[in-house]
């Protein structure tokens, strides 16, 4: 297992290594550096032999890929930093790097970095955008591509995709298909000690869990010329089928063996439609509507001796969205923009527990959530000079939740959200970057019903009283560019919270629940470390290096015993480091991959503290082109298992009432894996 000081331990010597590398990096800059505006030919890429899209927008120097959050209701906050053909994705709920995998290399014509106050750009919140710009010529591509992946306890799937593209006369089609197997990280095999701190007993259970899931998924994508505009139509469909199946056997009496099986299949449908039309060269609009409809139905029992109980849940979920925006870019120097988004959203959950039979009541087991929200947003970007430029923007949402069922309850948000960001580039090799925004966080729907897991001992009332969180957000970052392949960036970002959602205690006559519910105010501050560069000046020709690194910290006032802490699940450090290394005179690339680099993270609920902590994983690749038409990729992860943490310490009454009474130790080790795929592409 991993020390609780195995960040410093790790942190250090990175570091150090980092305060090495860049010197180096330094002495092989040119003396022009990187331009401002960033515009990469597939011959900057070409070492790389990258496959598709997706391999190149990696080796962006300066850009960290950060995805859609379907998570997030409405549209405008939830896209991720791509633009394809300067457009966003008309999907929201389709991966970012799903949909660039689907673009082959040879399709690419350039692609742009494009930093905050470039006129006639509405960044949608962040620094930089990657724009991925297609060649327009006639053309036929399509990809097939099949393998298998195999864990070392036995695990194996069969993986699958499919993909088709055809561009003719500024007319496109896209179709894809995909099989993905996935052997859950919650899979392994270990033990569970409890201790009774009272009287000093303990009791101890081999643990043997595995969780499997089944994703699938088919999508097509038409584009065509439309009155002087372009329009965009997707559908796509999704699965997943996840089976969990945990054994809890006791050495020492037979009687307290727990068999639990739990099953969730979720299907989920998205229709989306996007028309795009420029004016005069100055002025664009963009309008988009989009309809997706989910159903999940999950049932988990649990077998103990005599004892049985089960939980089931059926919901229907769904979301509406149309969106008008316009940009204006007045000169070169001034551009405006507005818009206004209304979005319907509902969940319809149904909920039951039963102990021996007997049903158990929980608030919030049935519930509906229906909300309507409308946003209107306005703002300008002013460059009063190549090296300066300025954004400000003004956002007003207005939202009417209404909940029926067993807590019926309507309530209307109006929130203001301003946001200023300024950009200055004193050279071509620096850029810092301010902003102070406004942001206003959105409630989870699942948070308004009952739920629980009869694995983890945990059960969960809605909360029909929940309100989102609201924060002050100011961003400060520094990018550094020592030549065309080599950037840093370092960003310190500062919230204050009100309204923090995290967990309370909800009392129902006699009965006593855990629910989420705002405890007040908190701050969080984070900083983060993206680099990559080129190793060759290291004497490690055709060596790739990225590296990103977070560093988290908040702090709220615990409900229960008044002190401060930190906000539930929140991960104080995350880190992903990657090495790679090209080898063109074998026409193939491999490398290694760290990442859940100290990884933990602690919650807290009413009558229970658990800290989770994970050993860092790792997957060693390579990858062989044969011909112009063959790739083989194999991979290997976590081959000697990665090891997992969870402590559970518990109380009888409330955290407030002194010390805890109870002690509970899971640890488990994940199993490895390897995985092999061929993939046969033709055209692009």
């Amino acid at each position: 297992m991993r020390p609780r000081n195995a960040c410093s331990t790790f942190l250090a010597p990175l570091f150090w290594a980092c305060a090495a590398v860049l010197p180096a990096a330094a002495q092989t800059a040119d003396t022009g550096a990187a331009p401002r505006a960033g515009v990469y030919l597939p011959d900057y890429f070409r070492a790389a032999a990258p496959a598709n899209a997706y391999d190149m927008v990696l080796r962006l120097p300066g850009f960290s890929l950060v995805e859609a959050d379907a998570d997030v209701r409405g549209y405008a906050g939830a896209s991720g930093n791509v633009l394809f053909d300067g457009a966003r994705p008309t999907s929201k709920r389709e991966d970012v790097s799903q949909q660039l995998k689907r673009i082959p290399a040879g399709a690419v014509e350039r692609i742009e970095l494009i930093y905050a106050g470039t006129p006639g750009i509405d960044m949608g919140g962040y620094s930089v955008l990657a724009n991925v710009v297609r060649h327009k010529e006639a053309s036929t591509e399509w990809a097939v591509e099949a393998g298998a992946v195999a864990a070392t306890n036995g695990w194996t799937a069969p993986q699958a995709q499919l993909e088709y593209g055809r561009r003719w006369d500024d007319k496109a089609l896209d179709l894809s298909a995909k099989l993905e197997p996935e052997l859950d990280d919650d899979t392994g095999r270990g033990d569970i000690t409890t201790r009774n701190l009272q009287d000093g007993d303990s009791e101890r259970s081999d643990w043997d869990t595995r969780t499997t899931k089944r994703k699938t998924e088919a999508g097509a994508a038409w584009r065509q010329p439309l009155a002087d505009g372009r329009l965009t139509l997707t559908a796509n469909l999704r699965g997943e089928d996840t089976r969990t199946r945990t054994t809890l056997t006791s050495p020492d009496d037979a009687d307290d063996n727990e068999r639990i099986n739990e099953d969730e299949d979720y299907r989920e449908s998205e229709l989306a439609a996007r028309y795009v039309r420029q004016f005069s060269g100055r002025t664009t609009v963009e309008a988009m509507a989009s309809r997706q409809r989910g159903d999940l139905q999950s049932e988990e029992i649990s077998q103990e001796g005599e004892d049985r109980e089960r939980f089931q849940q059926d919901s229907d979920s769904g979301e509406t969205i149309a969106r008008i925006e316009l940009t204006h870019a007045h000169n070169d120097a001034l551009s405006l923009l507005a818009g206004i988004e209304a979005a319907y959203n509902f969940l319809d959950s149904n909920s039951q527990l039963e102990e021996n039979g007997a049903p158990v009541f929980l608030p919030g087991s049935r519930v509906r959530v229906e909300e309507q929200r409308a946003e209107a947003s306005a703002g300008a970007t002013w460059r009063p000079s190549d090296a300066w430029s300025v954004e400000a923007g003004m956002r007003l949402e207005r939202s009417q939740i209404s909940q029926t069922g067993d807590s019926p309850l309507e309530r209307r948000f109006t929130y203001p959200k301003p946001r200023v960001a300024v950009r200055w580039t004193p050279s071509d090799a620096n850029q810092w970057r301010w902003a102070l925004s406004r942001e206003v966080g959105q409630l989870d729907f699942e948070d308004f019903a009952a739920g629980a897991s009869l694995e983890g001992g945990t059960v969960s009332a809605g909360n029909a009283e929940l309100q989102p969180d609201t924060r002050w957000s100011s961003m400060l970052a520094w990018e550094h560019h020592f030549n065309e392949d080599a950037a840093l960036t370092l960003s310190w970002t500062h919230d204050r919270i009100s309204d923090v959602v995290d967990r309370v205690l909800v009392v129902d006559g006699d009965d006593v629940f855990d629910a989420p519910g705002n405890i007040g105010d908190g701050r969080r501050d984070t900083l983060a470390l993206d680099y990559a560069t080129p190793l060759d000046a290291w004497g490690l020709r055709g060596f790739h290096l990225r590296t990103s690194l977070l560093y988290r910290q908040s702090q709220v006032t615990d409900p229960v015993t008044g002190r401060k802490r930190g906000i539930s699940e929140e991960k104080p450090f995350e880190g992903e480091i990657e090495l790679q290394q090209e080898l063109p005179s074998l026409r193939m690339n491999w490398g290694l991959q760290l990442e859940h680099i100290a990884e933990r993270e602690t919650k807290y609920r009413y009558d229970r503290i658990t800290r989770e902590s994970e050993a860092m994983g790792w997957t060693l690749f390579a990858e062989r082109r044969i011909g112009e038409h063959w790739r083989v990729r194999a991979e290997a992860t976590d081959l000697f298992g990665r090891d997992f943490r969870e402590e559970r310490q518990k109380w009888d009454g409330t955290r407030a009432e002194g010390d805890s009474n109870e002690v509970e130790l899971r640890k488990r080790v994940s199993p490895g894996f390897v995985g092999v795929t061929v993939r046969r592409s033709v055209g692009g």
